[in-house]
């Protein structure tokens, strides 16, 4: 039984490297826009990542870092 499963640790992983915003994650891990931003709202919910905004492109664009929290997760699960 795994503590997260595979969509959410990946969007984690990818969050890791570089905060990004989630039409670029749904890209990048194959799946749709709907799905990337249920599992992005809930990772907020829990603490593992957080929300910024900041213009990028002159828009404002909504962009999502790991948290704290969210890199000790990948840390226990050996990520």
């Amino acid at each position: 039984m795994s503590l997260i499963g595979d969509t959410k640790l990946n969007i984690l992983l990818r969050l890791r490297e570089e905060p990004t915003h989630g039409y670029e994650l749904a890209q990048e891990l194959n799946i749709s826009s709907g799905y990337v931003y249920q599992h992005l709202d809930e990772l907020q919910e829990e603490g593992m990542i957080a929300v910024e905004e900041s213009e990028s492109e002159g828009r404002q664009r909504t962009f999502y870092r790991l948290t704290e929290n969210g890199e000790m997760l990948l840390e226990a699960l050996g990520e």
